[in-house]
């Protein structure tokens, strides 16, 4: 992919604070504390700072304690809760908001970690998968299961509800794509063709048609209702790794372990965008806009791509040391990512390339907000309901917050 003009990306560098994940826990208490790190770019190690609470009545005082590293704990110039206790840290001038769950659950009915989450569209019931092959529909509120579905043989990777959150999509090891129905949690549709498991899935507007990827190296479209494939890609470049469709439907994206994006026109003649990317890529989502003019990626090495479409190019990036990017949302013109380091971050949309041709530009930035709650623990997956947001994680949680 060769940039169509001597404009070049924005690189923004991440250095958002680390902070104790259950530094939510001390604020019941009379006095106590928790840590915070920094580590600034080019370091090679991170250093630490205490916090003490101290807690008169509703109010909290809190105190940065000196470090024994180069930074001075005077760097740290506020430390303080909103109304939502969700706690804000500015470090050098940079401010951000640490947000812990306001719920954590086990899913009943589920025998390992989840790995594959979706809320309806109601808010009322969540459809969750472990890798032991069992799958459910749980209630939001108390986790208890209401329906098990069976029919997948072993592992299921991916699932989503219809926009009408009456119907549930789901694929997995087995090769197959699944529609079920919510009522009864009967398998109404199963969709066979694809040679390997099942690695993305994605709705086509209401749902008559629907997307599919697979290790086999291909993504298809089906006719639900006619239980047949419509079109086969065959991108030739490994296997798939997930697959995104755009907020109107009108193109989808899948990307593959060789290092590659493709961006597919679903109207017309079905034009194809097609990226060489610079790592191996895990994980991607369109922007927010009806078209979805910008595709984010994420990579095994822990930094995001947001690659503009028509012009064909990479337009901003955020290096990260958080590990490798697990999943990734667009939400409220903010982007979402999960890290298997257990961060769940909300970053602002990368910025769009200056006019510059000398060098790339770079920022330091830090996270907006921050998601907390996993102790080193990789989030699996992630879904938001109006002002709620849940994730998924490898020590069993289903953790739900609400947005800042």
């Amino acid at each position: 992919m060769e940039a169509k003009d001597d404009t070049k990306p924005t690189k923004n560098i991440d250095e958002t604070l680390v902070i104790q994940h259950d530094w939510h826990i001390g604020l019941r208490e009379p006095t106590s504390e928790f840590y915070i790190g920094v580590k600034p770019s080019g370091a090679t190690q991170t250093e630490y700072f205490d916090v003490k609470i101290t807690k008169l009545v509703d109010e909290y005082g809190f105190a940065v304690m000196p470090g024994v590293g180069t930074i001075k704990s005077s760097s740290i110039t506020n430390v303080s809760l909103d109304e939502s206790k969700n706690l804000h840290i500015t470090f050098q001038g940079k401010t951000t908001i640490f947000v812990a769950p306001s719920s954590q659950q086990k899913v009943e009915g589920l025998k390992s970690a989840p790995r594959t989450f979706d809320v309806s569209s109601t808010g009322s019931t969540y459809t969750t998968a472990d890798l032991s092959g069992n799958f459910v529909i749980a209630s939001a509120k108390h986790a208890e299961t209401l329906r098990v579905l069976e029919g997948h043989i072993m592992d299921v990777y991916r699932c989503m509800y219809f926009p009408s959150g009456l119907i549930i999509l789901s694929g997995g090891i087995d090769m197959t794509v699944r529609i079920w129905a919510v009522d009864t949690g009967s398998c109404a549709v199963t969709l066979k063709g694809h040679k390997g498991a099942i690695t993305g899935i994605g709705i086509i507007g209401a749902g008559r048609d629907v997307l599919s990827c697979s290790n086999d190296g291909t993504a298809r479209m089906w006719k639900c209702g006619e239980e047949r494939t419509l079109e086969i890609w065959d991108f030739k470049r490994g296997k798939c790794v997930d697959l995104a469709v755009s907020v109107d439907s009108s193109r989808f994206a899948v990307i593959c372990e060789d290092k590659f994006l493709s961006v597919v026109n679903l109207h017309g003649e079905k034009i194809r965008h097609d990226f060489q990317l610079p790592s191996t890529p895990t994980a991607l989502c369109f922007s927010g806009d009806e078209a979805g003019d910008v595709v984010f990626v994420g990579f095994e090495d822990g930094h995001v791509g947001a690659y503009d479409v028509s012009r064909e190019r990479l337009i901003g990036e955020i290096a990260t040391q958080k590990g490798s990017v697990t999943n990734i949302k667009c939400y409220c013109n903010r982007l979402i990512v999960a890290f298997t380091s257990g961060g769940v971050l909300g970053y602002p949309i990368p910025s769009l390339p200056t006019n510059s041709s000398e060098g790339t530009p770079f920022n330091i930035i830090s996270a907006e907000y921050e998601f907390t709650g996993a102790d080193c623990e990789p989030v699996y997956d992630m879904a938001i309901y109006k002002e709620k947001f849940y994730t998924c994680c490898r020590d069993g949680l289903v953790r739900m917050y609400k947005m800042p």
